[in-house]
């Protein structure tokens, strides 16, 4: 298979297109990088949290990369907590039920998690005040991914996304 010449994409590269597109598993492979993504929805419930850092784990150690997994789990759980506790509930069944969305995804190396709510508020990393219990989840977030950043969908809510390689 011959490469195409390099296109400059959207802030967010190939993930960014996974994303905007919904879609439920993406596995498609690009000059000889494998792309694959997972989404799944959660009820926006604190149990959320533990079912997410358990997948992720999962799915890091089928797809060989399990030595991200201990920065992921931190992360991902930052996430989904923010997720439950801010973020506005997505419509997510035919009954419209509300819900949060996680999607895993990689190319190659490179490795993705994203955390959709309906909220429309976006995070804001804060100064670390330690008189306070909360407040340091962004704060965690950039210490153990290589980048964040917030993808804001229409026709409401947003993708909190972290990138990792």
């Amino acid at each position: 298979m011959e490469c195409a010449e390099a296109v400059a994409e959207p802030a967010g590269g190939w993930w960014l297109k996974v994303l905007t597109h919904g879609s439920r598993r993406w596995n498609t492979p690009v000059c000889g990088d494998r792309h694959d993504a997972v989404t799944w929805s959660f009820a926006p419930r604190p149990r959320a949290v533990a079912a997410a850092r358990e997948i992720s784990e999962a799915l890091l150690h089928e797809w060989e990369m399990q030595h991200l997994s201990d920065d992921v789990a931190v992360v991902v759980s930052e996430l989904v907590t923010n997720a439950v506790r801010h973020g506005g509930p997505l419509p997510l069944t035919r009954q419209s039920e509300g819900g949060i969305q996680l999607s895993l995804m990689r190319s190659g190396s490179e490795f993705i998690c994203a955390v959709r709510d309906g909220g429309d508020r976006h995070p804001r990393r804060r100064e670390v005040d330690l008189t306070v219990e909360g407040g340091r989840g962004l704060a965690l977030v950039s210490a153990f991914a290589r980048e964040w950043g917030v993808i804001p969908t229409p026709p409401g809510g947003k993708f909190v996304w972290a990138q990792f390689a």
